[in-house]
């Protein structure tokens, strides 16, 4: 399976005429929650407010700060918990956030595709 990338935009969910922030993100759908850059969140006016442990993918736990922001991607917006990256880390679009925005990622053709809601 080859990379999807897209090009999203973050933006603080309290912070009113708080300019959003553009951002490249992989989609990953082995990670849970969405990963930015600190200086983009930074940018947008966003500020950590609480930490998580993660578990990396050498297996090392972490500890991470993290925040609720407005993301929209592909025409649509929800807001979600981001965390705040480090500077070696890779930008990634987490499963959670896949999901919420209503996109799958198909495995044959490298690209994001609609997804349902279930609702069972």
């Amino acid at each position: 399976m080859g990379e999807v990338r897209l090009t999203i935009q973050v933006k603080s969910l309290s912070a009113n005429g708080a300019p959003s922030e553009p951002v490249e993100v992989l989609a990953d759908t082995g990670a849970t929650l969405t990963l930015l850059p600190s200086t983009v969140l930074h940018r947008a006016g966003i500020q950590p407010e609480d930490r998580v442990s993660v578990q990396l993918a050498d297996g090392r736990i972490a500890d991470r700060q993290v925040v609720n922001a407005r993301v929209t991607g592909e025409g649509h917006s929800v807001p979600v918990r981001v965390m705040f990256g480090e500077p070696t880390d890779s930008a990634l679009l987490g499963l959670t956030v896949l999901e919420q925005l209503g996109l799958a990622v198909d495995p044959v053709s490298p690209r994001l595709i609609p997804a349902k809601f279930i609702l069972y």
